[in-house]
């Protein structure tokens, strides 16, 4: 998979560009300074502030011995592109030339025994490593700030088993989220796991982040679907079998799950798979006059019993007028009807749902679904918002570089949360986005459960200029602190990684982070694994 650059999104093809009626939109909302966007880098600037590498004469030849010379570069764009993920002040600041934490070196294994070689060479030098999937992350996770080597799992790619008796699938690590879906649904299975960087994406940072897809209400998060893995540590490598339960202590292989790289290098893992009908698929939306009463009916039909969609998500006020502007349909007549009967502006929320598997249990689900929605003053919208949703869902993650060239800031925070604190956490956090001049807060969920749903807070403001990585890391901080102060977690889906670490301790508590440290010293006694302050280690 080619992506576009350094810190662009996605693939060098896509060069879409905003519609008109979006931007004049966007003009209104956001009042950007015009000599300032007229300055603001759209394309990429020289590698301004690049530390030069440090890896060895020596240690480069017995790279290079290991995966061959035209698998390890030393150039500033790779070692810059392996450098930096998706958080926005990487973003920011790699428009202007400048990657900070770089590592040495990049290198590309293509098997299990060249990852084990590679690491057994890094640990012996105390020569840090950073596993690389396919460079999504929005946490800070890939920066260097002790340079080493990125370990590219791009090569280890293959498919090894597909296995219909027992409903799994064994990939390495490396396999990107569109290849292993295509491979499964030829063979009329799916994965279940979407999230928006799926075409992006690898299993083993899906392991890694202990990541969420799109489905998880119907399929589960990472934690769910991953049967077993391998990975590659400084102290060995483990193994574990794909039993379907088992009793034999606690569950080893979990502990790399969400770890991001920090103990080990996953090189191969096991994953539960689903026979795939889309054309069984059963889908719906709904309007409801306010939040409150799409949450209402999210929850209660996460706690009725009678099965749950496997998309299921509700976008809150803004969102969903910030939805209607830029599709197209405010002042429309859909849009003037709604408003008719009761649904206004700035107060409704939109409901998507797809129910998947057998005809008769996709359908049944979401009759019931509709009599529930109903009786929370629910309007059916019919299929259409579906397929639109749908339609756009992957492409929507492109809108962050068209964004930024106008101007305009951008970027998310997400979190866990019971019901009981939902309501609290959404209103008093969208409250501290909102008291910032010119910001937009779009909230939406999009992973429910019996307990409780994730909030993802999608944040939007003028870009400030000169104090911009400054003005946004205390915003950002500020965001972060509302979340957890009213009851959520740090990370629903994307992780720790160096964004989120110095709330760790209060999130795991001292004792937790004692247990933490002792994992990671026992697979990693060197600390060469990730270093540098990854999930609140030191």
């Amino acid at each position: 998979m080619q992506t576009r650059n350094i810190y662009k999104w996605g693939s060098p093809d896509v060069e879409e560009k905003l519609p008109e009626h979006t931007l004049k939109f966007l003009e209104g909302q956001f009042p950007v300074d015009k000599e300032f966007k007229a300055s603001f880098p759209k394309g990429e600037l020289p590698l301004s502030t690049l530390k030069k590498s440090k890896i060895t004469t020596a240690t480069l030849a017995k790279l290079k011995q290991i995966v061959g010379k035209d698998n390890v570069s030393l150039d500033d764009a790779s070692r810059a592109k392996h450098s930096i993920g998706k958080f926005y002040t990487e973003i920011y600041k790699a428009r202007f030339g400048e990657v900070t934490d770089v590592v040495d070196v990049v290198v590309s294994p293509k098997s299990e025994q060249e990852v084990t070689a590679i690491i057994a060479l890094a640990n012996a030098g105390k020569i840090p490593v950073i596993p690389f999937g396919a460079g999504s992350s929005v946490t800070k996770a890939l920066q260097a700030p002790k340079g080493g080597i990125s370990l590219d799992l791009s090569r280890l790619n293959r498919i090894l088993e597909f296995n219909a008796i027992d409903s799994t699938v064994t990939v390495e690590a490396g396999v990107y989220g569109p290849v292993l879906e295509k491979h499964l649904n030829e063979r009329g299975y799916t994965c279940g796991h979407f999230p928006q960087s799926f075409e992006f994406s690898t299993v083993g940072g899906w392991i890694a982040a202990k990541g969420a897809g799109q489905a998880s209400t119907g399929y589960g998060k990472m934690e769910d679907i991953l049967l077993s893995l391998t990975a590659i540590t400084p102290s060995g490598k483990f193994e574990s079998k794909a039993y379907p339960a088992a009793s034999i202590g606690p569950d080893l292989f979990r502990l790399f799950l969400g770890t991001e790289g920090s103990f080990g290098v996953i090189t191969k893992a096991t994953l539960k798979i689903r026979k795939f009908h889309p054309e069984n698929s059963a889908k719906g939306s709904f309007i409801f006059k306010n939040f409150e009463k799409a949450v209402e009916t999210m929850r209660d039909v996460m706690q009725a019993g009678f099965g749950k969609p496997h998309f299921f998500r509700i976008q809150d006020p803004e969102e969903t007028d910030i939805s209607f502007h830029m599709s197209g349909l405010h002042g429309g007549k859909e849009d003037y009807f709604l408003r008719f009967i009761g649904y206004k502006p700035m107060e409704r929320s939109l409901m998507h749902i797809i129910v998947d598997g057998d005809p008769a249990y996709a359908k049944q689900v979401l009759k019931k679904i509709k009599k529930i929605a109903k009786r929370n003053g629910g309007f059916s919208t019919g299929e259409s918002p579906v397929n639109k949703w749908l339609h756009q869902r992957y492409s929507s993650a492109y809108l962050r570089d068209y964004l930024m060239d106008e101007g305009i800031r951008i970027d998310t925070l997400e979190t866990a949360v019971s019901w009981s604190n939902l309501h609290e956490l959404w209103e008093k956090t969208r409250a501290y986005i909102k008291s910032h001049e010119n910001t937009s807060c779009m909230v939406h969920i999009s992973h429910a459960y019996e307990n409780g749903a994730n909030l993802y807070f999608i944040f939007l403001s003028p870009i400030n200029g000169k104090n911009e990585i400054t003005d946004f890391v205390k915003f950002h901080k500020g965001i972060i602190d509302s979340i957890h102060k009213h009851g959520g977690s740090l990370s629903h889906h994307h992780g720790i990684g160096r964004m989120l670490s110095p709330w760790m301790e209060g999130e795991v508590g001292k004792e937790g982070l004692r247990i933490l440290s002792s994992l990671k010293k026992t697979f990693d006694p060197k600390g060469i694994m990730n270093p540098g302050g990854l999930l609140g280690l030191k």
